[in-house]
């Protein structure tokens, strides 16, 4: 079974392919060099508190991740087809991913005041990384179903982001990211994202040579 199709090889630009592999690389990596895996509220102020200048760099490269997703969605919005509201579906999510570059710049300059001792924020901060959260889990969710629709690759990868993006809501609305379970299972989330789109990267790489 191919996991790309024709539409799939209909052009996108060498830096939004190149975007969908390095920008989930660079999240993860910036994450990890912020806070340890699972932390949530006052350990992950913490966390951020104690690695200081690590932290710092982590949070800059997470952005520069956000910033190159925002890119590989929007050159995957362009050269999606219109059939089956494919094209309505990823101009959703393009504004989606707008929406939540916005707050992942004011959370990473919240954190950055954290990592540089300042903790006055902290509470303010944790509120802006759950808005964070449900923005980035609702812009999987047109995202989802864009890929499913248009055919740029297998529809299976649309599922599975659906499927991120519902449990990701509940877990963030129900649970909670302040909780050492609602932590831990979107960790675990962001990670299978990461991995989704790094794949989808590598497919569309490698379909120009099919």
């Amino acid at each position: 079974m191919s996991f790309i199709t024709g539409a799939g090889r209909s052009g996108l630009d060498p830096i939004a392919k190149w975007s969908l592999i390095i920008a989930p690389i660079l999240f993860v990596v910036g994450g990890f060099m912020t806070a340890d895996f699972g932390s949530y509220k006052d350990s992950l102020v913490g966390d951020i508190a104690a690695n200081g200048d690590t932290a710092k760099l982590g949070l800059t490269i997470g952005i520069i991740g956000v910033v190159l997703y925002a890119r590989s969605i929007l050159g995957l919005t362009r050269i999606t087809p219109e059939a089956g509201n494919a094209q309505a579906h990823m101009r959703v999510a393009s504004a989606g991913v707008i929406a939540l570059l916005a707050i992942q710049t004011i959370q990473t300059g919240m954190a950055m005041g954290i990592a540089g001792g300042d903790t006055t924020g902290a509470a303010s901060f944790l509120g802006v990384q759950a808005a964070g959260t449900i923005v980035a889990m609702l812009t999987i969710i047109p995202l989802a179903g864009g890929l499913a629709a248009g055919g740029l690759v297998s529809k299976y990868f649309g599922w599975v982001l659906f499927a991120i993006a519902i449990v990701g809501l509940i877990v963030t609305i129900v649970i909670g990211l302040d909780t050492e379970t609602g932590s831990l299972v979107g960790g675990i989330l962001q990670s299978i994202w990461a991995i989704v789109i790094l794949v989808i990267g590598i497919i569309m790489i490698n379909g120009d040579g099919d």
